[in-house]
Formats: structure tokens, C-alpha cells, sequence
């Protein structure tokens, strides 16, 4: 029929008392069901009236305070709270009554035994405004972590702030969020100031682009950095720092930042200067007798030269005329004489040779004639083959030639000494402003303890040579596989 819905008969077995029966039953359930979940929540449950008493409160509210429900019905909650925190407390339901906010609170508890414990409530009052729902939740682990926490930080900052250098703490942003004691005696800025980019007002504006720039890519690649910079002291006057910086990460890996230290190296820096000031002044003074030495070798080579060498020359044209005449007439006395003119040849090898020693004078042929000279007497001391190439011709200003010709003349000289080569090549060539020489040998190379022994001067001769020039020396050396020293001279070209 229409209009009315449709009507479910019961099968024959069940009665209507029967389902009555069955719905108090699962009405009975869910109401246990509820009772249980009421009564061992994780959290304690209380209601309380607006005197703070006790009206109900289930088994975990109960167990917290180490004392049976019904013994607790009736009792002021304020009985287990610590004494110095009553009026917290009387505070925090007055507050709960007069409003319809939920409220929290976390105060100090003490069970049945006396024994405290970290309490958090969380309250709200019911709609007549005489009872409250109050959740009690036990923070004692969390309080202690806290506590810990707090403890460990003071410590961190205790001596972090006795520490004899500037610390500071940036954050996951590149804002620094921390400065320690002596930072801020050194700046004369106060905690507020430097927080933030506060700090970089300190920094020397030709500094603080770099600065800034090294802690990014330090950021990127979450690794630590070092770096330099000058930091404005409070007494005006800019001081070199060393900052160092390690990146920072919690429990879980999550990067925090990074927690850094900056020490004042500006003495350092002073030292360092003075030491690269007095280095310089030695190299200048090294080149300044190197000239002077090479001025005087070329004066003592021409006086030899032009009076020695041409009394000499006179001398023994005159004898070897008296040779000539006392040939047959006079065969003892030509005998002597002859004597006298190979005495004198020897000399006049040895003068040569003490010129050619003071100062080539195949030097003025230019610094290739001198190099080609150089490696034939080489070869005809050492007996050691030398191959040499030469890619250019050209002439240099006289203080070059004269440096790469000692150069290559010391490397020849260490060669024989030390190398014991078979070979040796040696290549000169050039670009527009550089001359490059090679020397390289075959022989049992440099060990690493040759270079520090006493009198052992030789490199660092060739080495001052090229620094005082502007030139760059490499020396490439491996025990049993030969030496390579390589030359780099910028020019002058002529």
C-alpha cells in the first residue's frame, strides 16, 4: 500500500521482550566499553568544583597521585600540589571559571609518598560554570630533558662567553642568531645590534663581499669554512679575524646552521708583513750584490784582459822573436827560451780562463753564442752528452742574459757534482713577453733531504736569481728518473 514504508516481521523464535533484552545488553557493552577507555586513558581525568575539590577523577588521575578514587573523591586537589605554587594554582581555576577558553598550566605535584612530579593540566568549565573537565598529564621526562637542556646551554654559554675568542652561532637562514661575551667587548655593540646581518657593519666594506660569499657556498655544500677578515674593534681601528665555522645538525639530521669561532691574528698579520717586508729587502739586497758582483767580474775581466792579457801578448811576441833568432846560433839558450814561451802560453790559457770565469766574454755575442759556448765547455769538462735547442734568436737586456746564463751555468755545475747523468738536454724558447728554459738530465734526481742540507746553496742561488727578476722556478724531480728545472723570465726584449 502506498504511504506507509514497509513493515519487517521478526522470524517467529525471537519476541519482542527478546529484543529488548539484547538492546540493554549492547547499550551495557558500549557504556563498559566507554567506562574503560575513561578510566585507563594515558592522561588523568578530574572534574572539580570552583573550591578545587575533587568531585570525580578516573584510575590513571588516580595512579598519578598514589592514591585510591574514592579516597580522592572530596579532597582539594590543592593538597597535592607543591606548596610554593598554591597560588599558581588558585590562579589558574579562577582563570578557568571566568572564561570560556580552555586554559593550561603546569605546575609541581606531590603523590601520596611525597615524591614530586612534572604536571601538565588542561582545564575548561562547563556550561554552569561550577565544574570544570581537567586532563593531568605527567611531563616529567620532558621537564628533566628541559631541565638538561637548559643546564647544558648555560654551561655551553658559561664558557663560550670565559672563552679567550669571539664565538657566534648562524642559523639555517645565514642569520646569526648568538654572539658570545667576548664578541661583543670586542665590537662595543650590544647582543641586539649584531644579531641578524647586524654583524657585517662591522666587516670592512672591501671585505664583507667575499665574506659573505664564502659562507654561502660553505651553506650549499653544508661543509666547514675558514676564512679572513677585518672586524672594526670598538676602538675604532680594524683587526684581522680568522673565522672558522662547523655546520651544526640535530638528532634527527636536520641542518641547523653552523657554530664558528673567530680569532684576532692581526700580530700575525704584522709579523707577516715585516717578514715579507725583510724577504723582500734581502731579495732586493741578493740582487743588489749580484750586480755588483757581476760589475766587478766584468771590471777585474777587463783589466785582466786589456793589461795582464797584453803584456802578456807583448811578452811573448818578444820571446818568441828571441826564440827565432837564437834557432842555430845559440841551441842551449834557444832551449831555454823556448821553455820561457810555453810558461808563457800556459799563462796566457790560464788568463783566459780566469776571464771566461769572471765573465764570458762570448756574452757580448749575445745570450744564444753564450749558451752554445757554455754547453760545449760542458761537454768537453763532463764528457757528458747535451743536446741543445734553441727555437729563437734574440738578444736580451745584459742583466737577463748575464742571470739566465749563471742559471744554466750553476744547473751545468750541479749536473757534474750531484746527478751523475748520462745526458742532458736543454731547451730554450719564448712567447711575447716570456723566455722559457728547460734543463733536464737523466741522472738519480733530487732527494728530499739534498736540498736541506748545510752549504748546499746552489738551487736557492738560481732561485733568487729568478725572483729578484720577477721569474718563476719548478723544479720537477723524482729519485733515479732525472731532474727537469724550468725557468719562467718575463722580457725585455731588445
Amino acid at each position: 500500500m502506498t504511504g506507509f514504508s514497509k513493515v519487517h516481521h521478526l522470524p517467529a523464535q525471537y519476541s519482542l521482550a527478546d529484543m529488548h533484552v539484547a538492546t540493554d545488553s549492547d547499550a551495557e557493552r558500549r557504556t563498559a566499553r566507554y567506562a574503560d577507555l575513561y578510566d585507563f586513558a594515558p592522561v588523568g581525568y578530574f572534574c572539580i568544583d570552583r573550591q578545587g575539590l575533587i568531585r570525580d577523577v578516573n584510575l590513571t588521575g588516580a595512579g598519578l597521585l598514589g592514591i585510591s578514587r574514592a579516597t580522592l573523591t572530596g579532597r582539594s586537589l590543592a593538597d597535592f600540589i607543591a606548596v610554593n605554587q598554591h597560588d599558581d594554582f588558585n590562579s589558574f581555576l579562577d582563570q578557568v571559571f571566568h572564561s570560556d577558553a580552555k586554559a593550561t598550566c603546569e605546575l609541581t605535584f606531590l603523590d601520596a609518598d611525597k615524591r614530586a612530579f612534572y604536571a601538565q593540566m588542561e582545564a575548561n568549565a562547563d556550561h554552569a560554570a561550577q565544574l570544570c573537565r581537567m586532563v593531568l598529564c605527567d611531563i616529567s621526562e620532558r621537564k628533566q630533558a628541559e631541565l638538561s637542556l637548559a643546564q647544558s646551554e648555560e654551561r655551553f654559554r658559561l664558557m663560550a662567553d670565559s672563552a679567550p675568542v669571539l664565538i657566534w652561532i648562524m642559523g639555517g637562514d645565514q642569520q646569526y642568531v648568538w654572539f658570545n661575551k667576548m664578541w661583543l667587548d670586542f665590537t662595543g655593540h650590544t647582543l641586539k645590534e649584531e644579531l641578524g646581518h647586524g654583524w657585517t657593519k662591522g666587516v670592512h666594506e672591501e671585505d664583507i663581499k667575499d665574506c659573505l660569499a664564502i659562507q654561502a657556498a660553505a651553506m650549499t655544500e653544508r661543509k666547514p669554512f675558514t676564512m679572513e677578515y677585518r672586524l672594526r674593534h670598538r676602538s675604532g681601528h680594524y683587526h684581522y679575524m680568522l673565522a672558522q665555522g662547523a655546520p651544526r645538525t640535530a638528532h634527527s639530521g636536520r641542518f641547523l646552521g653552523y657554530i664558528g669561532s673567530c680569532t684576532d691574528i692581526s700580530e700575525r698579520k704584522k709579523v707577516e708583513e715585516r717578514l715579507r717586508h725583510s724577504r723582500q729587502m734581502l731579495r732586493h739586497l741578493v740582487s743588489y750584490q749580484e750586480r755588483v758582483r757581476e760589475d766587478e767580474r766584468k771590471r777585474i775581466a777587463r783589466e785582466i784582459h786589456d793589461d795582464l792579457g797584453q803584456n802578456l801578448l807583448a811578452l811573448r811576441i818578444d820571446v818568441s822573436m828571441l826564440h827565432t833568432r837564437t834557432g842555430h846560433a845559440h841551441p842551449k839558450l834557444n832551449e831555454r827560451v823556448g821553455i820561457a814561451l810555453s810558461h808563457i802560453d800556459a799563462t796566457m790559457k790560464a788568463v783566459r780562463a780566469a776571464i771566461n770565469n769572471l765573465r764570458p766574454t762570448v756574452l757580448d755575442l749575445g745570450l744564444t753564442a753564450a749558451i752554445e759556448w757554455q754547453v760545449k765547455d760542458f761537454q768537453r769538462r763532463s764528457g757528458i752528452a747535451c743536446d741543445l735547442h734553441v727555437k729563437d734568436d734574440f738578444v736580451l737586456e745584459d742583466d737577463r742574459a748575464t742571470a739566465l746564463f749563471r742559471i744554466l751555468q750553476e744547473s751545468l755545475n750541479n749536473v757534474i757534482r750531484h746527478a751523475k747523468a748520462s745526458y742532458v738536454q736543454i731547451t730554450l724558447d719564448r712567447n711575447a713577453d716570456k723566455l722559457f728554459m728547460k734543463i733536464a738530465d737523466n741522472g738519480i734526481g733530487i732527494y728530499p733531504d739534498c736540498r736541506r742540507k748545510a752549504n748546499s746553496f746552489g738551487l736557492v742561488g738560481i732561485e733568487e736569481r729568478i725572483n729578484a727578476l720577477g721569474g718563476e722556478l719548478t723544479i720537477d724531480s723524482q729519485p733515479d728518473k732525472g731532474t727537469a728545472l724550468s725557468v719562467s723570465l718575463p722580457l725585455k726584449v731588445l
